[in-house]
C-alpha cells in the first residue's frame, strides 16, 4: 500500500507541478497583457482629455477675442479713440460714460472676462473691472502702451489678439500683490491693436483681462482625480497647473517638478515616474500636459494580479484534489499487481490477472501475463536443454576416445619415418635423411588440430618445411623470408599461410618450370600499428583474365565460379578466405594484385594479438 501511495503521490506531485507552472505562465502572460492594456487605456483616456480640454480652452479664448472686435464694429468707439485727446473734459466724460455702458453690458453677461481697458494712442480712456479694484492713477500709462506695441510685433496671435500671462499692473489692480492665491493674482491678457477705417492706422488698444481660474475650471472638468495637468504658453509660462504654486512661473525654473515642454514624451518624466502625454493647440500655441503616476497604474495592475493569483491557487487546489483521486483510481490495478509480486510463490506459476482497460496499466498487466507464459515455456525448454546437454556430454566423451584412438596412426607414421631417416644417415645418404626430416616436421605441424589459433612462428615453420620439400623436388625454386621477430608470437588462425604459398608455387611457377622465387613478408602495418601485414609474392607468369574473374568470385564468396575442376584447384584459397572473414569480419580478407615485374602478390591483415583466446 505504501508503494502504491508513493507512486500516486509522485504522479500527483508531477502533474500538480506541471499545472502550477502552466498557471504561473498563464498568469504572467495575463498580467503583462493587463498591464499593457492598462497603459493603452490610460493613454487613450489622456488623448481624449487633451483633445476635449484643449478645445474648451481654445473656445474660451475665441469668445474673449470676439468681445474685442466691438472696437471695429462700433463707429462711435472709433470716433472716440480718434478724437479723445483733443476733446474737452466734458466730452471726454461723456465718451467714458458711453464706453462704460457699452462694455459693461458685454461683460456682465459673461463669467470669463473680468475687465475691459481701452487706450488711445497716449492714455487710458476707459477701464471697467468686475472686481472693482483700486487703481493707482499716477501710473506711467505711456510705458505700458509702448510695451503693448512691442507685443504686436511677435507671433502667436489669437484672432488678432496677443495673449500674455502675468500679474496685473498697479493701475489695473493696486492691491493685487496682497493677494496670495495664484488663481486670483495671475491673469490672462488679450491685447488687440485698434486701427481706424480711414486712414488705416493704429488709433489705440483694447485689453481684456481674465483670471486663470476660468481656464483652471475648464481643465479640471474632465480631469481624472489621480492625474495632474499643466497648461503652458509658447513662451513657457504656466497658465494653469494642478499645483497652484506653479501658476505664473516659467518652466525654465529648475525648481519646477513638471515635464519641460518640447522634451516631454510618453514614458518616464524627467523627475519622478509618470505616464505622460501632451498636445499643442494649433490655435493658441499653448501646450497641455497631463501626467499620471506610474505607481497608481501599477497598483491597479497589481490588484488584478492579486485577484488572478487567488483564482489560480483555487484552481490549483481543485486540480490537486481531482488529480490525486483519479491517479489513485487509475493505478489501483498496478497496486494489486505489486502486492501479488511481493507475495510471489514459485509453485503458483499459473497466476494471471484480468486486463480491465486498454491503457498503459492494462498493457503492463497483459505483458505480465505474457511474461508468466514465457517463463513456463522457458522452464520446460530449460529442462529439455539439460537433457540434450547430458546427451551431448556423453557424445563428446565418445568422440574423445575415438580421437585418442586415431592419434595412434600419426605417431606410428612419425616413428616409422624417423627410423627410415636414421637408416639413411647410417648409410651416408644425408640428402634423403634431410628430406625425411622436413617431411616429418611438415606432418607434425600440419596435423596439429588441438587448437584453431597458433603463432605466426608456427605457421612460418610449416611454410618453411613445405617449401623445403618443394625445393628438393624442384632445385630451381628459391625462397626468401622477411619476418619481424617481434611478431613471431602474434596469434593467427591455423593452416592459413601454407595454402596461399602452395597456390603460388603450383599456379604461379608451374608454367615456368618451377623456376622462380617465393617471398614471405610479415611486418607491422604502416597505417594501423595494431595490425600485422602478411604478404606472399611470386615472380611467376601471373594469372589470365578468366583466372582473375574466378579468384574475385571466390573472394566474394559466390557459389558459382566456373567449372568443378577450376573450383577444386582453388578450394584451399576459398577456405582460407572464409576463415579470415570468420576471425576478422571487419577486414577485406585476401587481396590479390599483379606485380609489375610479373607474378602475383597476395596480402591480408590480422589483428596483432598475443596470448589472447579467440
Amino acid at each position: 500500500m505504501s508503494a502504491g501511495r508513493r507512486l500516486s503521490t509522485r504522479v500527483t506531485a508531477v502533474n500538480t507541478l506541471i499545472s502550477l507552472i502552466g498557471f504561473i505562465i498563464m498568469g504572467m502572460v495575463l498580467g503583462v497583457v493587463n498591464y499593457r492594456q492598462s497603459i493603452a487605456g490610460e493613454e487613450q483616456k489622456m488623448g481624449v482629455y487633451l483633445a476635449n480640454s484643449l478645445s474648451s480652452a481654445d473656445n474660451k479664448l475665441k469668445d474673449m477675442a470676439r468681445v474685442s472686435m466691438m472696437c471695429y464694429s462700433d463707429e462711435k468707439t472709433q470716433d472716440i479713440l480718434k478724437s479723445y485727446g483733443s476733446d474737452t473734459y466734458r466730452k471726454q466724460l461723456a465718451s467714458e460714460k458711453y464706453l462704460n455702458a457699452l462694455y459693461t453690458s458685454l461683460i456682465t453677461i459673461r463669467e470669463d472676462i473680468d475687465g475691459v481697458y481701452i487706450f488711445d494712442a497716449d492714455s487710458l480712456i476707459m477701464a471697467n473691472d468686475t472686481l472693482n479694484p483700486a487703481r493707482k492713477l499716477n501710473y506711467d500709462i505711456e510705458s505700458f502702451i509702448r510695451e503693448m506695441e512691442t507685443w504686436e510685433m511677435q507671433e502667436g496671435q489669437i484672432n488678432g489678439c496677443i495673449m500674455r500671462l502675468g500679474t496685473q499692473p498697479d493701475f489695473m489692480r493696486f492691491y493685487a500683490p496682497l493677494l496670495k492665491n495664484p488663481l486670483k493674482n495671475t491673469c490672462l491678457y488679450l491685447v488687440r491693436e485698434v486701427n481706424g477705417f480711414s486712414p488705416n492706422k493704429r488709433i489705440g488698444h483694447i485689453v481684456l483681462t481674465a483670471q486663470v481660474e476660468v481656464m483652471q475650471e475648464v481643465l479640471e472638468e474632465y480631469l481624472d482625480g489621480d492625474s495632474e495637468f499643466s497648461l503652458i504658453t509658447d513662451e513657457g509660462d504656466i497658465v494653469c497647473d494642478s499645483r497652484l504654486d506653479n501658476i505664473g512661473k516659467n518652466i525654465e525654473d529648475g525648481r519646477l517638478d513638471i515635464c519641460e515642454k518640447g522634451t516631454c514624451k510618453k514614458g518616464t518624466c524627467k523627475k519622478g515616474q509618470y505616464l505622460v502625454s501632451y498636445q499643442t493647440s494649433e490655435y493658441s500655441s499653448m501646450t497641455l500636459i497631463i501626467r499620471k503616476p506610474m505607481k497608481i497604474i501599477t497598483g491597479n495592475a497589481m490588484l488584478f494580479m492579486k485577484i488572478l493569483s487567488g483564482l489560480f491557487f483555487a484552481l490549483v487546489a481543485v486540480t490537486v484534489f481531482f488529480n490525486y483521486f483519479f491517479t489513485k483510481k487509475t493505478l489501483r490495478p498496478l497496486l494489486n499487481l505489486s502486492h501479488s509480486l511481493e507475495s510471489f510463490d514459485p509453485d503458483k506459476m499459473n497466476m494471471r490477472f484480468e486486463v480491465e482497460a486498454e491503457d498503459e496499466v492494462g498493457q503492463l498487466i497483459a505483458a505480465f501475463n505474457q511474461m508468466m507464459d514465457r517463463i513456463n515455456e522457458l522452464i520446460q525448454s530449460e529442462y529439455k536443454g539439460k537433457v540434450r546437454l547430458r546427451e551431448a556430454q556423453l557424445s563428446q566423451q565418445k568422440m574423445s576416445l575415438l580421437y585418442l584412438k586415431n592419434q595412434i596412426n600419426p605417431h606410428f607414421l612419425y616413428n616409422t619415418l624417423d627410423t627410415i631417416r636414421l637408416k639413411s644417415e647410417l648409410n651416408g645418404d644425408m640428402e634423403v635423411a634431410e628430406m625425411i626430416l622436413m617431411l616429418v616436421d611438415f606432418f607434425r605441424l600440419s596435423v596439429k588440430v588441438d587448437s584453431q589459433i597458433v603463432s605466426i612462428a608456427h605457421e612460418v615453420k610449416l611454410v618453411q618445411a613445405y617449401l623445403g620439400l618443394m625445393s628438393c623436388r624442384y632445385p630451381n625454386l628459391r625462397c626468401t623470408y622477411d619476418i619481424d621477430q617481434a611478431l613471431e608470437q602474434t596469434e593467427i588462425p591455423n593452416f592459413i599461410l601454407q595454402p596461399i604459398v602452395e597456390n603460388s608455387v603450383m599456379h604461379g611457377l608451374r608454367n615456368k618450370g618451377y623456376r622462380g622465387t617465393i617471398s614471405l613478408l610479415v611486418q607491422v602495418d604502416e597505417v594501423r600499428s595494431d595490425y600485422v601485414k602478411i604478404m606472399v609474392s611470386d615472380d611467376g607468369v601471373g594469372m589470365e583474365k578468366d583466372a582473375w574473374v574466378m579468384v574475385e568470385q571466390l573472394l566474394m564468396e559466390e557459389e558459382t565460379v566456373g567449372s568443378d575442376e577450376k573450383e577444386d584447384r582453388h578450394i584451399g584459397i576459398k577456405n582460407v578466405q572464409k576463415r579470415l572473414k570468420m576471425y576478422y569480419p571487419l577486414e577485406q580478407g585476401l587481396i590479390y594484385r599483379e606485380n609489375l615485374q610479373g607474378g602475383v602478390t597476395v596480402t591480408f591483415y590480422i589483428k596483432n594479438r598475443k596470448g589472447e583466446t579467440e
